[in-house]
């Protein structure tokens, strides 16, 4: 598995690939976020780096890019320091979204929608926790690409598919981010991939990938 992982970061490597990576090692990437509720770059001094930390009494989120981003892929590190960890995607704001959330106090993992303020949970199958722990550092990765967006916790499929095609038209495109209800999350090592996704400020074609490559070899 390793060797295939490394094949496939040698092939991206080796192609054009427009990213947005962002390791919160400099204060001045928080930024580039829209942030409702607190968002701040910490010190992990467990991990030993810079880390984005949500956290509130209430919902709080914070998105990247444009309202006409369709397809992107985003990976990422989080460790849930309360509960959750939730991605948020074809967004337009904090009130409409789809998430993606896995909430080990629940044991659950599940897709949901937020539109216009009101969530629904039942608009996919759900699981377990997947065997995800509070305070444990875990790689996660969302491909959204047409009418389907799929999610992966540690390179394994979490859930079914998501047919996004049965969605309201609200989520044919948005843009990304992450959320917390009531809980604070840790979140490092974010990189955003697309073909509308603008490369990153002083970033070459992949470097992004270099960086990726050798933070994700040291956990394994």
């Amino acid at each position: 598995m390793k060797t295939l992982i490394i094949f496939a970061l040698l092939f991206l490597q080796s192609i054009s690939v427009s990213a947005l990576y962002f390791d919160f090692e400099d204060d001045a990437q928080l930024g580039q976020w829209d942030s409702l509720g607190t968002w701040q770059i910490i010190r992990d001094n467990d991990r030993g780096s810079k880390v984005l930390s949500g956290e509130g009494a209430n919902e709080v989120c914070t998105l990247i890019g444009e309202e006409n981003w369709t397809d992107y892929t985003i990976e990422f590190e989080a460790s849930g320091q309360t509960d959750e960890i939730s991605v948020a995607f074809r967004a337009k704001d904090a009130n409409t979204y789809i998430g993606f959330m896995i909430a080990p106090s629940l044991n659950l993992t599940e897709f949901f929608q937020k539109l216009n303020g009101a969530f629904d949970e039942g608009i996919a199958a759900k699981a377990d926790s997947l065997g995800v722990k509070i305070q444990v550092w875990h790689k996660y990765r969302l491909e959204v690409e047409g009418n389907t967006a799929t999610a992966y916790v540690d390179d394994k499929k979490a859930l079914n598919p998501l047919d996004l095609g049965k969605l309201p038209k609200d989520f044919a495109m948005g843009r990304v981010g992450f959320r917390q209800w009531a809980d604070k999350a840790y979140y490092d090592n974010v990189l955003i991939t697309g073909p509308d996704i603008p490369r990153s400020p002083g970033e070459n074609a992949v470097s992004p990938m270099r960086k990726l490559s050798a933070t994700w070899g040291s956990i394994k």
